[in-house]
């Protein structure tokens, strides 16, 4: 067996024998990547042996934008108070009598005018009223015309005629009773004879008398008093008519203005009770905007006074037309009723929420910063940023008084005529530099 190629030093980590020719072939291989590896550090380290080191690149000033403040001896607090729009006029509708309903003329939706008629009850049996009673009142009318005329020149002759004929009877009986007397004392006739000439004379007599004073009644006429009373029997069935007449006026439904009908809560043949709604009638022009404000804001104001009114996002003139001089017992305001013209009014209906703004002078002195100028701080307090005149920046401390949207009213330890850094102050820290540009370089 050949042994030749085989010794003990030639055996690999884990006991492997390797050939020679893989043993040459590894020196190479070594030796060929320590020359790489040499030529690598000669190559890195040789040109800056004897260099200096580079200093490190100088900070760039970080540019900024820049507001110069002014002190400020008051300022303007806008306060926006929230109402709802409310129409001018609304009713429910509703008949002043119970009874049937027989028709209507309108329906919900639609738009009426004042006087208008929009529903009529069954009114039958107040027409068959008013005949009768009117029947009356031309009899009775027809009696005083007779009582104002005066007896007629006929009727006073068959009267006049009456009297004379009760005369010649009265001188008929007195004859009779004279002869009868007579007879009596000559025991012709018996005593009841005479008794009932005597009461035959005293009977004529008193009719005679009573012809005598229809007689004198027809000659002089109609007594005031009778005509007085016949004429209070006419009024009072006149004053019957117009009753009448106005429950007849009742039956009909009319518009008290113009507007819309908004509900209808019956139909044809419905029977109702007197004061039942019928209709809901809403007037939406002009339309008005009430407003719960507090007293102090309210004394701001004076009828006639014309403020902003915003909904949905626009914004439309109205004029205060009311101020109620008492505050609401659950919210502890004060309504104020601002009132818009119908151009202003157009597109807006009752029930949406209004808001209007108002502004009242405060006396502080401070100044006016955008918002995006603060930085918030502790305790809360807020910060800002100014840039003194070497081109740093300093921290000063605020403290916010009024604040709107895009800008506050502050006071704190600033001075007039200092640049406050107006935005981009979450990069700033104390003592950096920086560089003052213009609006237009930001935007860039």
């Amino acid at each position: 067996m050949n042994t030749s190629n085989y010794s003990p030093s030639r055996e690999s980590f884990f006991g492997q024998k390797w050939t020679e020719r893989q043993l040459w072939t590894l020196r190479i291989a070594a030796a060929a990547a320590g020359a790489i590896l040499l030529a690598g550090v000669f190559y890195w380290n040789y040109p800056f042996a004897n260099a200096e080191p580079l200093p490190p690149p100088a900070a760039q000033p970080l540019p900024v934008e820049v507001v110069a403040i002014e002190s400020q001896n008051s300022y303007a607090a806008q306060r926006t108070y929230t109402g709802v729009l409310v129409a001018a006029k609304t009713s429910e509708l509703s008949f002043e009598l119970p009874g049937k309903i027989t028709h209507f003329r309108v329906d919900e939706g639609d738009h009426v005018q004042q006087g208008e008629q929009l529903a009529q009850l069954d009114d039958r049996h107040l027409l068959a009223r008013i005949a009768q009673t009117k029947a009356e009142r031309d009899q009775q009318q027809a009696v005083l015309e007779e009582l104002k005329a005066g007896p007629r020149a006929e009727v006073i002759a068959a009267a006049d005629a009456e009297v004379r004929q009760l005369h010649a009877e009265l001188k008929l009986q007195e004859s009779n009773k004279k002869r009868r007397e007579l007879l009596i004392e000559r025991s012709a006739i018996s005593r009841e004879t005479l008794e009932d000439a005597v009461f035959g004379a005293e009977a004529a007599q008193g009719r005679l008398d009573a012809a005598r004073s229809r007689l004198e009644e027809l000659r002089q006429g109609t007594r005031i008093e009778q005509i007085d009373a016949q004429k209070a029997r006419v009024a009072g069935l006149e004053a019957q008519l117009v009753d009448l007449e106005h429950e007849r006026e009742d039956t009909r439904l009319v518009a008290p203005f113009s507007g819309t009908i908004a509900r209808r809560n019956f139909d044809e043949g419905a029977v109702i009770t007197a004061g039942q709604a019928v209709f809901r009638l809403v007037q939406h022009q002009p339309l008005e905007a009430w407003f719960g404000l507090p007293p102090e804001a309210a004394a701001s104001l004076s009828r006639g006074d014309v403020l902003p009114v915003t909904v949905d996002g626009q914004s439309r003139e109205a004029v205060v037309t009311g101020i109620v001089p008492e505050l609401d017992a659950t919210t502890r305001t004060q309504t104020v009723i601002l009132t818009l013209d119908a151009d202003a009014a157009q597109g807006w209906v009752p029930a949406q929420v209004a808001r209007v703004s108002l502004a009242s002078e405060r006396d502080e002195e401070g100044f006016w910063l955008p918002n995006s100028a603060l930085l918030q701080g502790s305790r809360g307090l807020w910060s800002v940023y100014v840039v003194e005149e070497a081109g740093r920046v300093a921290r000063r401390d605020v403290e916010v008084i009024y604040s709107e949207s895009e800008r506050s009213f502050v006071r704190g330890t600033l001075t007039s005529g200092e640049r406050v850094v107006a935005s981009g102050v979450n990069r700033l820290v104390p003592d950096m530099h920086v560089r003052i540009h213009s609006a237009s370089e930001s935007q860039n």
